[in-house]
């Protein structure tokens, strides 16, 4: 008889067990007898059988989404963060969200940005590419948020992409904080997102946290007046004052257009 142990992805201290029957059984009544294990020994058992590119349905031409080199256990994190479910995708970043706070999350790692970048782009990206429609917002928000806390060129990457296409305010939002609190000043690619944000959410839609948010970034890092763009979203700013968003709004409005109009010396 041979025992294989797989571990719970869940943290549970009790292994499941499979138990093969093998030997001097009759060819008819040899058989496989299953011990609760909760779904995980089938979703490895899946990775470890199916072909790798197999788990994957971005478009392998894209020349900034390459499959990354990835153990077992990463294996089986990305498989259940593809899932159409979103409380499994929610146990996956909790699980990365808990690594970062160890310290076991660097912004060079590949595997950690591979999972990070599917769940914040799935479901609005031809980057990730689904046989069925997915909309998990929440899922993209917290996606977003640890982007921002992980840092690197390549998570700021995936953070301008959600500036230009998510459609969902709160998503966008997390995105801009998450820049926000990065060191480093804005580039010319965030601020035409920021301008995308603008002109296709915040005065057309009235969305007044959307417009908080971007507010509060250009209030933390102000644009130079020969910055590119700059006088296109001063344009966009400007006409915040007159429409009707909340007096938040409209007083971080005037805040960010006197930075503009007399811009803090060094």
């Amino acid at each position: 008889m041979i025992r294989f142990k797989c571990p719970l992805v869940g943290g549970s201290k009790e292994p499941g067990i499979t138990t093969f029957m093998v030997g001097t059984v009759p060819r008819e009544t040899k058989k496989i007898q299953w011990y609760p294990m909760q779904g995980v020994f089938l979703l490895g058992l899946c990775i470890l059988v199916a072909p790798v590119g197999s788990l994957y349905s971005q478009d392998r031409s894209t020349s900034d989404w390459v499959v990354p080199p990835m153990n077992q256990g990463d294996l089986l994190l990305f498989k259940q963060a593809s899932l159409p479910n979103q409380s499994m995708k929610l146990e996956v970043l909790s699980e990365l969200t808990e690594r970062w706070k160890r310290g076991e999350l660097s912004p060079q790692d590949r595997s950690y940005l591979f999972i990070l970048q599917w769940l914040a782009e799935e479901g609005v990206s031809n980057r990730v590419r689904t046989t069925e429609p997915r909309n998990f917002p929440e899922v993209r928000r917290k996606a977003a948020y640890l982007l921002g806390a992980l840092g690197g060129l390549e998570a700021r990457a995936i953070l301008r992409r959600i500036l230009l296409q998510d459609p969902e305010p709160m998503v966008v939002a997390e995105a801009m904080h998450a820049l926000r609190r990065s060191p480093l000043p804005l580039t010319p690619e965030e601020v035409s997102g920021l301008l995308a944000v603008f002109s296709h959410q915040v005065l057309p839609k009235l969305e007044a946290n959307l417009a908080y948010a971007a507010l509060l970034l250009l209030k933390d890092k102000p644009l130079g007046a020969g910055s590119p763009f700059a006088s296109e979203l001063f344009s966009y700013v400007l006409a915040i004052p007159d429409l009707p968003f909340p007096n938040e709004v409209k007083a971080l409005a005037w805040e960010v257009i006197r930075l503009w109009v007399y811009p803090k010396k060094d």
